[in-house]
């Protein structure tokens, strides 16, 4: 993890934990216009997945919501993902594209279009796992990605 891949935001004080991931699902209905949104609701993406890296000594109470929050350090988490063989290089920037499977009943289909993560992302291939025997015979490798 690089420094300057840390983001700062806010999350209710009862998820608070480090290694802790969650999806950023968009600003509540009572979140515009609070002096708070910058750093809560802007510095994170909506259908992202985070990871807490870290805890600051500081809350905030949410006035709107009336919970305490949190401020915390967060970075993109890895995501389990399918990917061509070819692309499967650890270390490696890809782009994430998204299979043209149709079959939901797969038991790899949500390894194909994993939450968090969208067609034409740039992605760091951290870690490959193992071959996956694609029912469309495919060539797949199961990887762990980070978007960059």
């Amino acid at each position: 993890m690089n420094r300057r891949d840390v983001i700062i935001t806010l999350i209710g004080k009862g998820q608070a934990r480090i290694g802790e991931t969650f999806i950023h699902r968009g600003p509540g209905s009572k979140c515009e216009g609070c002096k708070y949104s910058k750093v809560c609701i802007d510095n994170v993406k909506p259908g992202r997945i985070y990871e807490i890296v870290g805890i600051r000594d500081r809350t905030i109470f949410c006035r709107r919501y009336e919970i305490e929050m949190q401020v915390v350090e967060v970075v993109s988490a890895k995501i389990k993902a399918a990917i061509p063989s070819r692309q499967a290089v650890p270390g490696a920037i890809i782009t994430f594209r998204t299979s043209t499977c149709d079959r939901e009943s797969c038991e790899y289909h949500s390894l194909c279009f994993p939450v968090g993560l969208f067609p034409d992302d740039r992605c760091e291939v951290l870690e490959v796992t193992r071959t996956l025997p694609c029912p469309l015979g495919s060539s797949l490798k199961e990887v762990l990605l980070r978007p960059v």
